[in-house]
């Protein structure tokens, strides 16, 4: 096996299904990269929520390296300074990750059933493809990345709890203070659809302006 471009991931040189695997099992760094730039472009709470809770739970998975102390699989590629492999931190970042997703999906979002059922199914694809990925590029055993999924999908299940009942109730009011204003933070939450309404937004901003330039030149 040979390193695999950027991904510090050994493949076999001629194997593809290698090389798509090793693409796969990089998805919890896409997926923090995607949440940052949500959060830089749209201020939403809901995302900023989703972020901290990906954060505390790769915390989590620190600590409890640390307290089982077990080691990866013989021949497992070098990661950096960290040997341990229980659990799989990959495994548990994407059992937080679906869980909360299908929740926010199935109980926070307002979009056609179709087109939801569509996103849980690829996260859910998602989440098995880079468990699958851990133990086939040899990072982990199998009971590291299962025991790294149950301790995700645990903690993703009670950070959701918590923010239902702590978090979500308290957006309207951050949204209205001063930092909340300051920082320009938003709550979709009673938008049917974000996309359609700041397609409206810009339209009526565009129409807005095209029509006081009208005004303007009409009286050059």
């Amino acid at each position: 096996r040979q390193p695999f471009g950027m991904f510090f991931v050994m493949v076999k040189p001629d194997s593809i299904f290698e090389k798509l695997l090793a693409i796969a099992t990089m998805a919890p760094f896409f997926i923090v990269c995607s949440l940052v730039t949500l959060i830089i472009r749209c201020r939403e709470l809901l995302t900023i929520t989703w972020l901290t809770g990906q954060l505390i739970n790769e915390v989590t998975n620190f600590v409890l390296k640390r307290a089982f102390k077990q080691k990866r699989p013989d021949g497992a590629p070098k990661v950096g300074f960290d040997d341990h492999g229980m659990p799989s931190n990959h495994s548990q970042f994407m059992g937080f990750f679906v869980v909360f997703a299908i929740l926010v999906l199935t109980l926070r979002v307002r979009i056609h059933r179709v087109l939801k059922n569509v996103c849980i199914l690829f996260v859910v694809t998602l989440t098995l493809t880079v468990c699958y990925s851990r133990t086939e590029l040899g990072f982990h055993t199998v009971d590291q990345v299962v025991a790294g999924l149950i301790f995700g999908a645990l903690f993703g299940l009670i950070w959701f709890v918590f923010a239902h009942w702590f978090l979500f109730p308290k957006y309207p009011m951050i949204v209205r203070s001063f930092f909340g204003q300051l920082l320009l933070l938003r709550d979709g939450t009673n938008v049917d659809d974000v996309v359609a309404f700041e397609h409206q937004a810009y339209f009526k901003a565009s129409a807005s302006s095209t029509y006081i330039h009208s005004i303007l030149c009409s009286q050059v």
